[in-house]
């Protein structure tokens, strides 16, 4: 196991990361970068589904061969797939029985699975992470930590602001309109990965902005809203200039806040509809399918937004995948189901080669139940999705479910596919170039891989 003092060197370097960022450099670096505009490629946009709480992928896909399958309902016990009901994909492995949505895509090519992929320092394994002989990622099986290290895109401790906030800085070069709308939360939560940057992520609860409402943006009518909102407006317009510096860049924030519906009144003035999603039976917070139908929707009228971004994030969060003492048989299918909508959606609206969908989580889960569920663990499969993904087939090495598992580390898997790899590829397609990945991902030197090639 990792010792102590290893601890010690990871929680200086996250301090001497934080110390050490500027945001000002950061910012006359991206000057150099080409505009998303200047591309050439037309529009772009990549959709983030968090799995929050860990997902339970051996639970999702399955070995179909005799022998294998004997291995894996050995080590999975009362919790293993019926080897009977599992739906192939491929010679060797099928989906769950509920997650036919997501067969179909793969099938048709539009969906693929990435193996084990985690957070990583630097390739490691099994035996390595056991002798101590190299670095992991600090307090790998706590959500908050494994989270975030997600959300910043390095298990290093030297970032301090989200991947997709550094991907758009590069993007946009200047303080242009279409920056203000490239970062889109539509979940319940706020968001790391859109962190950082010259501009904040914009939060969508609806579709439906006017200028006597603040509710998009997480503000009542009482303080952003009609005659009262310009009242406030003016008393913050008044402070702007302030002597005081965190006054004038607090006053400055607010005023921005304030101007955002009034920009985007009647955005969503006759929205497309949509009618294929399914907002699931007893979500945790705000249904995964109403995410994508936001999502969908806020895509269906791209080109209003002031100065029509030409590249879009967004972030989507489908709760409920922390599952100690149960399966996550729901979560699975409700997921596989959403994606197939989400994907008709996009299709309808003629995007669907524009627009990426992928999955990440905090950690995968144990190989063996603790009883009716499992515990935290580390590699995972990953899931992508659109019209521009290889699909229908499994990138990366898929792990030995079995017991004492050469893949595993105390029952958990040990990562063969490095999160800046699998993340990497699609910010390629994306538009980055090499020199910018480097940016975006500063610990992606230290693997092989930097393209999986799961991307058209």
């Amino acid at each position: 196991m990792q010792k102590k003092n290893d601890r010690r060197k990871f929680l200086k370097q996250t301090l001497a990361g934080a110390a050490s960022f500027s945001p000002l450099i950061a910012m006359l670096t991206s000057l150099k970068k080409l505009n998303a505009g200047d591309r050439g490629d037309g529009y772009k946009a990549i959709v983030c589904i968090l799995l929050e709480g860990g997902a339970d992928v051996c639970n999702m896909i399955a070995p179909l061969e005799d022998k294998a399958y004997r291995k894996y309902k050995e080590v999975r016990k009362h919790i293993a797939l019926p080897q009977e009901s599992l739906l192939k994909i491929t010679d060797t492995y099928g989906f769950r029985n509920n997650m036919t949505a997501m067969q179909n895509l793969f099938s048709e090519k539009k969906l693929a699975v990435i193996a084990n992929v985690g957070t990583l320092i630097e390739p490691v394994t099994p035996t390595e992470v056991y002798n101590g002989s190299k670095p992991i990622p600090f307090e790998l099986f706590a959500h908050n930590t494994q989270r975030n290290q997600w959300m910043l895109g390095d298990a290093t401790g030297n970032s301090n602001n989200g991947w997709a906030g550094r991907t758009i800085d590069h993007f946009y070069a200047s303080a242009e309109k279409a920056a203000v709308y490239s970062k889109i939360n539509v979940a319940d939560v706020s968001s790391l990965i859109l962190s950082g940057g010259r501009e904040e992520a914009i939060h969508f609860s609806d579709a439906y902005i006017s200028s006597d409402t603040m509710k998009s943006y997480g503000f009542g009518p009482e303080s952003g809203g009609s005659d009262l909102g310009k009242v406030y407006q003016a008393l913050y317009e008044t402070k702007r200039d302030s002597s005081h510096k965190m006054m004038a860049a607090f006053a400055k924030k607010r005023v921005k806040e304030l101007n955002r519906p009034y920009a985007l009144e009647g955005l969503f003035d006759g929205v497309r509809e949509f009618e294929s999603f399914d907002t699931g039976v007893h979500e945790v917070g705000k249904p995964l399918g109403t995410q994508l139908e936001l999502v969908a929707k806020i895509l269906s009228v791209k080109d209003r937004f002031p100065g029509t971004p030409k590249r879009q994030i967004f972030f989507v969060n489908h709760h409920g995948w922390d599952t100690h003492d149960s399966d996550n048989e729901h979560q699975a299918g409700y997921l596989s189901d959403s994606l197939e909508a989400f994907q008709h959606a996009l299709e309808t609206l003629g995007i669907a080669d524009s627009v990426t969908t992928f999955t990440v989580s905090d950690f995968g889960r144990s190989l063996s139940p603790n009883g009716a569920g499992t515990d935290h663990g580390w590699g995972s499969h990953a899931f992508v999705m659109g019209g521009a993904v290889k699909g229908g087939k499994i990138y990366g090495t898929m792990p030995k479910v079995e017991v004492n598992s050469p893949d595993a580390w105390y029952d958990r898997l040990v990562p063969t596919t490095s999160m800046e790899s699998y993340l990497s590829t699609v910010v390629k397609w994306f538009g980055a170039s090499t020199e910018e990945l480097n940016t975006i991902f500063p610990n992606l030197k230290s693997f092989p891989v930097k393209d999986m090639g799961y991307m058209g």
